[in-house]
């Protein structure tokens, strides 16, 4: 509540003559936030916090049942004249205190307005549920007497040789981890695997019971008394949660950043004990979950814990740190503020924030919070749809409807019915209409510059492909990479011990027929005819196999410089027939062959294409105009140059298959071939890896974007 405000209301009425005075359970402490005094409120029945800064407290402390809302309002107005609440300000304090049941009356107590205060809240508290269904919590017990009883322990854990244990066993965990390094990294591939996943949720569950306790024994060891602990629904996976909001009733905030960090400083102890056990262990069950419990701390502690846009742990310890209560509400009231009073020029706009430093803190932390929120909305959503896609489908249209549908109807409501606008309707109007025209004009109506990229390589045109004709070992290479060559010139020669004793095999048995044959002669005519067609039989085997024996020798098809395909020699290696061993280049003109993706290719094949241009890595600055395009119309798998994989530096997905080479992408893929330009001023080398730009005719921005979800979700969850 802020002293800024206007200083009479049209609603006063409603509370001008009223008896209150504050409720006597109610218990009251001092804090300091940047050198300024706010009074923290505490109902110790439901464990429920309200700040207040003291021209409030001031206020509420005179309220008595013999004086009316109005006579205590016009004494402070005499007595602090500068700092007295003015009429809204009342009327919003004395409606937030209510709903908390922290005021009383001096008449009977009237059961069906409490039972209606209560229904309001806990209608609240659903809604809110609702509104977070990723996050629903169950509470189960009070764990106050447990904490209590176990004091002694938590003072030992908690001090100075527990700080240094903690550290200790910490410093050797990350040396051991640091020493099997590899074994951790190549561990963590099988972390999602379906045989693991039992494992995962018990190490998931033991770090976030061991995250809860540490929260609630700091809590405790401070002074401050838990009295909820449950279970918490994250996307839908039942874990451990504590309430430890009796720490807002601390006075330092290291003790309240404190409580914030323990559940933290927990997992990273628990994840040092079992990081020792798993480097020590040989395999079995609890080698896997200790992994899996060092992997399970690390990872939600780095990306969900520790993330203060989140409102989770860091972000309370942000809070506390940068001694702002309430942060996430009081950005969303500045960023609220920023459009009042820029936007709308209503003068009744109060800010939020007391200085500039503030003002940036809250401006950033708001922004910065509303657009990650929305990030990590989807990433969840797209990660359950991959596992489960009807849960993931329930999961986008429930939160399409409390994260899209309802603030949107809720801010609608606030431009256009809230009463404190209602001096700048007009303009809230006019700009409303103003702002949806243009995002129309803008996405609809105006046409955008429209591209499709693509990664490929420059090849010499025409290029002759070099594979071998039969199966076996390399055994040397023949022509140094970069040689000119001729037709006919051995490039690779190939050995099989597997051939050579088919070919003898072969021969013998052409002798052995032969044998046969002379004595047919000399002895039985009436064999000799079928002796005469196993022999030519054989003999057309032997000389099969004759000829696959000289292509072992893998001969040049033309002239031009041989370009092997890997840059290490294969010597040694078994190739199976049809391998691809490389290019002999030697043709004046180039092309570039380019790997379009599939959801991509339709655009490419059926729109319009105003202009193709490649831009080759090292020249970017410098673009080859293309006036020859052949669009190959099925799909292809092998790419035309492993450079353009993952493996070799590129960025398409490939498949790892020693056999195969690392050129398999690991889906299918369009082949553009684009011829280029002579006299382009680009040094056109075969091999050099670039990129392909096709524009096409221009189009509304709002149909690219649902021509790309549209495809995104094709890709993904084609069924």
């Amino acid at each position: 509540m802020h002293a800024e405000g206007t200083t009479y209301s049209e609603s006063w009425h409603l509370v001008a003559n009223l008896h209150l005075k504050f409720r006597s359970t109610v218990e009251v402490q001092r804090q300091f936030y940047r050198g300024e005094k706010w009074y923290v409120l505490k109902d110790p029945f439901n464990n429920r916090f309200f700040r207040i800064q003291p021209s409030a407290y001031d206020f509420i402390m005179r309220l008595q049942p013999d004086r009316t809302v109005e006579e205590v309002w016009i004494a402070c107005m005499e007595e602090f004249p500068e700092t007295s609440p003015g009429q809204a300000d009342v009327v919003m304090l004395l409606g937030q205190l209510y709903s908390m049941n922290l005021l009383e009356t001096d008449v009977s107590p009237d059961t069906r307005q409490i039972f209606s205060r209560y229904s309001t809240n806990r209608r609240k508290e659903l809604l809110s549920q609702f509104m977070n269904i990723m996050f629903i919590r169950l509470p189960l017990f009070d764990p106050e007497k447990l904490l209590t009883r176990f004091s002694w322990l938590i003072h030992r854990i908690l001090s100075v040789p527990g700080a240094i244990v903690w550290f200790f066993t910490l410093c050797v965990a990350a040396k051991l981890v640091a020493d099997n390094a590899d074994t951790a990294f190549d561990s963590a591939q099988a972390v999602l695997a379906s045989d693991n996943l039992f494992l995962l949720y018990l190490g998931l569950v033991s770090v976030k019971a061991f995250h809860e306790l540490g929260h609630a024994a700091v809590c405790h060891r401070y002074g401050g008394e838990v009295h909820i602990m449950g279970l918490m629904f994250m996307i839908f996976t039942p874990l451990p949660y504590m309430d430890a909001t009796s720490s807002w009733g601390f006075r330092s905030r290291w003790q309240r950043a404190f409580v914030g960090a323990a559940g933290m400083l927990a997992e990273l102890f628990v994840a040092s004990l079992a990081a020792i056990y798993w480097a020590v262990s040989g395999s079995g069950p609890l080698h896997s979950l200790a992994y899996n419990i060092m992997f399970v701390a690390s990872v939600s502690t780095l990306l969900f814990n520790a993330n203060p846009l989140l409102r989770l742990d860091g972000y309370y310890i942000l809070s506390d740190l940068l001694d702002i209560p309430n942060l996430h509400v009081r950005s969303t009231e500045h960023l609220k503020y920023l459009l009042e009073h820029f936007v709308f020029k209503y003068s009744g706009a109060r800010p939020s924030a007391k200085n500039k430093r503030e003002m940036i803190e809250l401006s950033l932390y708001g922004v910065l919070a509303s657009i990650y929120k929305v990030v990590i909305f989807l990433g969840i959503t797209l990660f359950v749809a991959d596992k489960w896609l009807i849960i993931g489908t329930l999961l986008a249209i429930v939160g399409v409807v409390t994260g899209v549908l309802l603030p949107m109807v809720k801010f609608i409501s606030y431009l256009f019915v809230d009463s404190r606008l209602m001096q700048c309707r007009r303009r809230i109007i006019a700009l409303s209409t103003l702002f949806f025209a243009a995002v129309t004009v803008l996405t609809v109506l105006i046409p955008f510059p429209h591209n499709v990229s693509a990664p490929g390589v420059v090849e010499s045109f025409p290029d002759i492909k070099v594979v071998n004709t039969v199966s076996g070992y390399v055994n040397e290479y023949l022509v140094k990479p970069g040689q000119y060559v001729v037709a006919g010139q051995p490039l690779v020669r190939l050995e099989s011990r597997e051939l050579d004793f088919e070919v003898r095999a072969a021969e013998s048995r052409v002798a052995e027929i032969k044998v046969r044959e002379r004595q047919a002669l000399g002895k039985r005519i009436a064999d000799l005819k079928p002796v005469l067609k196993e022999l030519l039989a054989a003999q057309a085997s032997f000389a099969d196999l004759q000829r696959s024996k000289t292509e072992l020798i893998v001969r040049a098809r033309a002239n031009g410089i041989w370009i092997p395909a890997n840059k290490e020699s294969i010597s040694g290696l078994w190739v199976e027939r049809g391998r691809y061993l490389g290019d002999i280049v030697g043709g004046d003109r180039f092309r570039f062959a380019a790997v379009v993706a599939q959801e991509e290719a339709s655009e490419v094949f059926q729109a319009s294409v105003k202009s193709v241009e490649v831009r080759l890595w090292g020249e970017a600055y410098r673009s080859i105009r293309s006036n020859e395009v052949h669009l190959i119309p099925y799909q292809h798998e092998k790419l035309p140059s492993p450079a353009l994989g993952l493996l070799g530096g590129g960025n398409v997905p490939v498949t790892v298959n020693p056999q195969q080479g690392n050129d398999n992408a690991a889906e299918p893929f369009f082949l553009v071939n684009a011829m280029l330009e002579k006299n382009s001023g680009v040094h056109l080398l075969h091999g050099r890896s670039g990129n392909i730009r096709f524009t096409l005719a221009p189009e509304p921005l709002l149909f690219q974007w649902s021509r790309y979800l549209y495809q995104l979700f094709q890709k993904r969850y084609r069924r």
